[in-house]
């Protein structure tokens, strides 16, 4: 069964007093939080562009190729956002980093092929997808700006959608059926919390 998690996205719809976006925001302990998050999406998100670079190389699948397109044009624009809002509220320069998880697993994808490699990266990208969406809902609790907060349920928008078709091609060209597994892909990790999303040892069944 394919995710039904439309009703939920209600829950991302939060009165949050907006402050003004062009003014300096204060430094408290608020906005130090809303910084680390920030950073931490702006890394998730050029985890899931690396990837998705990979799978332009290597899927054999002209859908799921043309999905991985789709995850670098809006993630890029979503990166270039939320560095611009760094730099305007906190006036901080950002370029994302990874860490040796994220560094592994795009060197694992690299040595995969054919269909290998096409059920390897919709679970990978299924379970970074659902990290994403898990870590939406606390920048839906503790961003200071209610912008962040309106990207965040963006953010859970499209990637409910793409779960939902990664999902269907598991299944339906494949004959898997895959929940997937929520996993992070921010450099804020530390080593003893990785794990490779490339063990299947590590993935439901």
């Amino acid at each position: 069964m394919l995710l039904a998690l439309t009703p939920a996205l209600s829950a991302f719809t939060v009165a949050i007093e907006p402050i003004l976006a062009s003014q300096p925001a204060p430094r408290n302990r608020l906005t130090q939080v809303e910084i680390r998050l920030l950073r931490d999406l702006i890394d998730g998100h050029n985890f899931a562009i690396e990837m998705s670079k990979i799978c332009l190389q290597r899927a054999t699948l002209k859908e799921l190729k043309s999905v991985c397109q789709q995850v670098i044009t809006n993630q890029q624009e979503e990166i270039q956002t939320m560095q611009s809002w760094l730099s305007d509220w906190y006036g901080i320069t950002y370029s994302p980093t990874s860490n040796k998880f994220s560094q592994n697993v795009i060197n694992q994808l690299a040595g995969l092929s054919g269909d290998d490699f096409n059920i390897t990266f919709m679970k990978t990208l299924t379970s970074h997808h659902w990290g994403a969406i898990i870590f939406a809902g606390e920048i839906t609790d503790r961003a200071y700006h209610v912008e962040f907060v309106n990207l965040a349920a963006n953010v859970v928008t499209a990637q409910v959608n793409e779960i939902n078709q990664l999902r269907g091609w598991l299944k339906n060209i494949y004959n898997i059926e895959y929940v997937g597994a929520a996993a992070a892909g921010s450099a804020a990790d530390t080593p003893d919390s990785e794990r490779s999303l490339l063990n299947p040892e590590n993935y439901p069944k």
